[in-house]
Parts: structure tokens; sequence; C-alpha cells
């Protein structure tokens, strides 16, 4: 369980800082491909873990809004 524990953690580190990075390039958010592309994490496994980063209040995003994902 620690292990699941420890990549579900690095997967989120990963992507916030994908988030934070692209946002400083182009000064919008990125699209959950955008971060797929940056991470190789697949579009579902990152709209799960965008979804519980939106639930635990680190990041936001409305859906069916493209591009508006942002940390908090």
């Amino acid at each position: 369980m620690s292990n699941r524990l420890d990549a579900k953690q690095r997967n989120e580190e990963i992507v916030v800082n994908a988030i934070e990075q692209w946002y400083l390039s182009h000064r919008y958010g990125p699209s959950f491909r955008d971060l797929a592309k940056i991470t190789g994490l697949s579009v579902g496994g990152l709209y799960q873990i965008c979804k519980q980063l939106r639930d635990s209040g680190k990041i936001v995003y409305e859906d069916a809004v493209a591009r508006s994902i942002r940390l908090i």
C-alpha cells in the first residue's frame, strides 16, 4: 500500500509541476492532452489525478472549459 501512495504522490507532484511550467511559459492553462504530452501519463489517468488535486484544493478547473486548469 505504501508504494501505491508514493506513486500517487509522485504523479500528483509531476502534474502540479507540469501545470506550473506550462503556465509560466504560455500564460494560460494546459489542456489534459498538453499535460499528457508533457508527463507521459494517459489522458484518463491525468483526469483522475487532476480530479483528486481539485478535490484537495491544489488546482482549479471548470469541466468542459478548455485550458481552465490552474494552480491555487
